[in-house]
């Protein structure tokens, strides 16, 4: 955003005149569908800014049905010149050739304040601009949504701080798109083409998701006007550009309107028009609600590698707190662990990545269903709070990153699969937005690789089902064989970016299976010689071989891999151990794992009291390895003891 956070006041200044408005006889009633859907107050406030900077406001009466009927008009100001917007309760904004936004409101008596406004931002440079002069809206909650720079971007001034917060909504926002935008409830927004379609956008600042996005409600006609406003509710006036005719439309959901439109007046063409935006309201708003999100104690930690070879641990406490580890030296076991300031009552495993440029950025589930994330730049230790990233998620957020653009993706309390995406300008985060799915639990499993991003998740009845995710389009579900999964599984992309997957079946045992070209068709390998629970441990070491690492059901972490690249055999299940001491040390977590850029992977570990295990294998150059050869070798131990 450009405009600039500092509020100074001004005075708008206000005088009387009459407004005649030349009535037209509506269309003789037509039964209006589902008028209980809404609910409006007896009338709506209809304000008229005429070329001559005069500010008029009359009151439709009945705007559920478009009755031609009105309170009577009264003129209400003067020296309005600019882009006239009105928002909820009666609020009225100016936006000025010279960029500022004045703000002030309506009362049944007048003025608020005697008139006296506020100068609320500065630097909205270009809103008056013909081009640009319906581009920018008020929604029914009083939240700005502003097309320019070819973005679209949700705006929000807290009156009782004064201060602004932006959020980059999407990309591709060009006059050529769309030329117009009308705030037509709480978060809902229509979009005009230039030819004339109609689109409609619902958007949930709560939890930063898109509950709509582009719906074509209407193919053709709305290029006819030249000013388009809402009363909240879907109802929307327009005046018309030929004959200045103010026109009404009540959009009923589904793609069906209320007959019309009506007509119920005549002003001039080229008037301003807006509308208080909260005077009707749809009853189901389809706003989500936040869901219960169960204990996720012992949550196994998310380890990545940072840069210059040093690894980056993260995880939730049993205090709920999140917390990450960073490796000080060249030593993968000396360790320093630090609290990410902000909320403290996380669950789950937490999601990271390391962007392009050394930065790490973590997101993590709140109790309250909030994910939340925190991004420490490059050559930096201090973590900023943690800001909130909406979603409203019964389970944590996975992420996987690809050309340096991050997605995040969650399953909602309905089993659908939202996904969020990074604008790779910006490294804003989009909103969320629903994929195509049902069905699912929040056991998800995402793999990047050079085609996109797989997604292997289990399914709310216990199956597994896989889909690819590639420039921000879900493909087909395709189904895995096998049932009565109750973990998820683990994936790693082979060179032919065809996912190996393990599981761990209800008797204990490990299982593998290999994606071909047709999908997962085959049968499950057992690789046998542990009983094991939880979800597996994978990595592909950079000679090309398959690690593997479980919890067993005797307390403690075994591990096993290839004996060759694309080999089927593994070599036999082997307990990690202390590479000084010989002890083996039992995990209340599942293991996690990840390659090592140096060579081999790095396995890690939590045991009860907290403390972080980390081993990290010396594996042989990939021509050497066969049956023959020795396996990998682990070295490592426990790291200190958080003191936090």
């Amino acid at each position: 955003m450009r405009q600039k956070r500092s509020v100074r006041r001004s005075a708008i200044l206000c005088s009387a005149f009459t407004l005649a408005l030349t009535g037209v006889a509506a269309t003789a009633g037509t039964q209006i569908a589902a008028a209980e859907t809404i609910t409006c107050r007896a009338n709506v406030g209809v304000f008229f800014t005429k070329p001559d900077t005069v500010l008029q406001l009359d009151r439709h009466n009945e705007p559920e049905t478009g009755a031609n009927s009105w309170v009577g008009n009264t003129t209400i100001g003067n020296t309005w010149n600019g882009k006239v917007l009105a928002g909820p309760d009666g609020r009225v904004y100016l936006i000025e050739d010279n960029g500022n936004v004045g703000r002030q409101r309506r009362l049944a008596t007048g003025w608020e304040n005697g008139g006296v406004g506020q100068v609320i931002a500065n630097g909205w440079y270009g809103v008056t601009q013909p081009e640009n002069r319906n581009r920018v809206t008020v929604d029914s909650l009083g939240d700005f949504y502003w097309a320019h720079d070819n973005i679209l971007a949700w705006v929000h001034y807290d009156e009782a701080t004064k201060v602004w917060t932006d959020r980059l909504l999407d990309t591709g926002w060009t006059t050529a798109r769309y030329d117009l935008i009308v705030g037509a409830g709480a978060g809902v927004f229509y979009a005009r083409t230039p030819a004339g379609a109609l689109h409609r956008f619902q958007y949930d600042a709560a939890s930063q998701r898109w509950i709509e996005y582009g719906t074509v409600v209407s193919t053709a006609g709305w290029q006819l006007n030249s000013q388009v406003a809402a009363a909240g509710g879907d109802i929307i006036y327009a005046i018309d550009k030929n004959n200045g005719q103010i026109k009404w439309h009540r959009y009923l959901g589904g793609g069906n309107w209320v007959p019309g439109p009506k007509i119920l007046g005549t002003v001039g063409a080229d008037w301003q028009l807006a509308v208080t935006t909260d005077d009707c309201k749809l009853i189901d708003n389809k706003q989500p609600s936040r869901p219960t999100v169960p204990a996720r104690p012992n949550a196994a930690t998310n380890v990545i590698e940072g840069a210059s070879g040093r690894f980056q641990y993260f995880y939730t406490d049993d205090f709920g707190r999140l917390i990450h580890g960073r490796q000080r030296t060249d030593d993968t076991e000396i360790v320093e662990f630090a609290t990410v300031p902000g909320y403290q009552q996380y669950v789950g495993t937490p999601s990271a990545v390391r962007g392009g440029d050394d930065t790490l950025r973590v997101a993590a589930l709140g109790k309250d269903s909030e994910t939340r994330t925190s991004a420490q730049a490059p050559n930096t230790t201090a973590w900023p709070s943690a800001a909130g990233a909406g979603g409203w998620m019964p389970g944590p957020a996975v992420s996987a990153q690809r050309n340096g653009v991050l997605s995040l993706f969650a399953t909602d309390a309905e089993g659908k699969l939202w996904g969020r995406d990074q604008d790779p300008v910006s490294k804003q985060l989009l909103p969320w937005r629903v994929l195509p799915s049902s069905g699912l639990s929040s056991d998800i499993t995402a793999v990047a690789h050079t085609d996109g991003i797989d997604l292997l998740v289990r399914t709310a009845s216990g199956a597994y089902t896989k889909s690819s995710y590639v420039n921000g389009v879900l493909g087909p579900w395709i189904t895995v064989p096998g049932t009565g999964w109750t973990n998820a599984a683990a994936a790693v992309a082979n060179p032919d970016n065809n996912l190996q997957a393990f599981a761990i079946q209800s008797d204990g045992s490990v299982v593998t299976q290999r994606e071909t070209a047709d999908g997962f068709t085959g049968t499950w390998k057992v690789l046998s010689g542990v009983v094991a629970n939880g979800t597996p441990a994978v990595a592909m070491d950079s000679g090309g071989i398959v690690h593997v690492a479980v919890r067993a059901n005797d307390g403690f972490v075994y591990q096993t891999e290839q004996q060759a690249p694309g080999s089927g055999a593994y070599r036999a299940w082997a307990r990690l151990a202390d590479s000084r001491t010989g002890a083996s040390y039992q995990t209340a977590t599942d293991p996690a794992m990840v390659t090592r850029g140096a060579g081999g992977v790095i396995a890690t570990f939590r045991d009860l009291d907290g403390i972080s295990y980390i081993y990290r294998s010396t594996t042989p150059g990939a021509v050497a390895r066969s049956a023959e050869t020795p396996r990998s070798v682990f070295t490592g131990g426990p790291a200190p003891k958080p003191n936090i």
